[in-house]
């Protein structure tokens, strides 16, 4: 079994996270990714009453879900851009180390080989300060035709 399919086969079911960070102050407007690349590796139907629950103070999984496995890549420099996800996102670093900003205007560093997850509807922006590609492998549960990410105005300088 390889990694990758270990990694869809307890994340796609585990359900949240990864990639992006939160701030807060005065909101401004959207900030457009740069240096962010996206593969699809896996997608799915799933019936949500094979899903454990999800974590403490997440929303529940809708009625109908749909389970992508997806390769991000953000180049040095790059930006995710200030955004949001309406489903529950978690994910591996599987190289580089991500900087997350979230909307109190906290930073988070995870580095290669960190566990990642994002509380549904709250804004963040994921960053690569280093001199490496950041390289994710992220689950998405997302209700039937909802985007990867919804656009969200800058909460931090």
């Amino acid at each position: 079994m390889t990694a990758v399919t270990k990694f869809a086969r307890l994340a796609v079911p585990a359900a949240l996270a990864t990639l992006c960070a939160v701030s807060v102050g005065a909101p401004a407007l959207a900030t457009p990714p740069s240096g962010v690349t996206a593969e699809d590796l896996a997608e799915l139907e799933l019936n949500p009453s094979l899903l454990p629950p999800p974590p403490p103070g997440h929303p529940p999984v809708p009625g109908e879900v749909e389970g992508t496995l997806r390769r991000i890549v953000i180049a040095p420099g790059g930006s995710t851009g200030w955004h949001h996800h309406n489903g529950h996102v978690q994910g591996i670093v599987a190289a580089g180390t991500l900087t997350r900003v979230f909307a109190d205007c906290s930073r988070q560093s995870s580095p290669a080989g960190s566990w990642v997850t994002e509380d549904p509807g709250g804004d963040h922006v994921g960053l690569n300060l280093g001199t490496e590609p950041v390289v994710l492998l992220v689950t998405y549960l997302l209700p039937d035709d909802e985007p990867f990410a919804v656009d969200a105005p800058a909460h931090c300088p």
